[in-house]
C-alpha cells in the first residue's frame, strides 16, 4: 500500500468482506423467513460500505500512482537533459580535439621553420 491512510481503508475493505461472509454464513444456518429477511438487508448494507471503501482505495490508489508517475516523467525529463549534457560534452571534446590538432599542425611548422 502506498501510505498508511491506504492500508486503513485496506482493512476496513478486508473486514466488511469478512462482515459479509460471516452474515452469509448465518444466513445459510436459519430457516426464519424473518431473520433471513433481516440478514439479507444487513449483507445489502455492509456490501455498499465495502463498495465505497473500495472506491476510496482505488481513488486514493490512482491518486498515489499519478503523483509517482509525474515524478516518473519529470525525472526522466532529468535524464534527457543529462543525455544532451553528454552528447554536449562529445561535442566539445571533438572541438578540442580538432583544435589541438591544429595547434600540433601549427607546433609542427614552426619547429621544422626553428629547427
Amino acid at each position: 500500500m502506498p501510505d498508511k491512510k491506504n492500508s486503513q481503508i485496506w482493512k476496513l475493505h478486508k473486514s466488511l468482506g469478512k462482515t459479509v461472509q460471516n452474515l452469509s454464513k448465518r444466513l445459510g444456518k436459519t430457516s426464519n423467513l424473518e431473520e433471513a429477511e433481516e440478514i439479507l438487508r444487513e449483507i445489502e448494507e455492509v456490501n455498499f460500505r465495502t463498495m465505497m471503501a473500495g472506491r476510496l482505495l482505488f481513488k486514493r490508489t490512482t491518486e498515489y500512482l499519478n503523483k509517482k508517475i509525474d515524478y516518473l516523467v519529470d525525472a526522466n525529463s532529468k535524464v534527457e537533459d543529462e543525455i544532451k549534457k553528454v552528447e554536449k560534452t562529445k561535442d566539445v571534446v571533438k572541438s578540442i580535439s580538432k583544435f589541438l590538432g591544429e595547434v600540433d599542425g601549427v607546433l609542427d611548422k614552426v619547429k621544422l621553420l626553428v629547427g
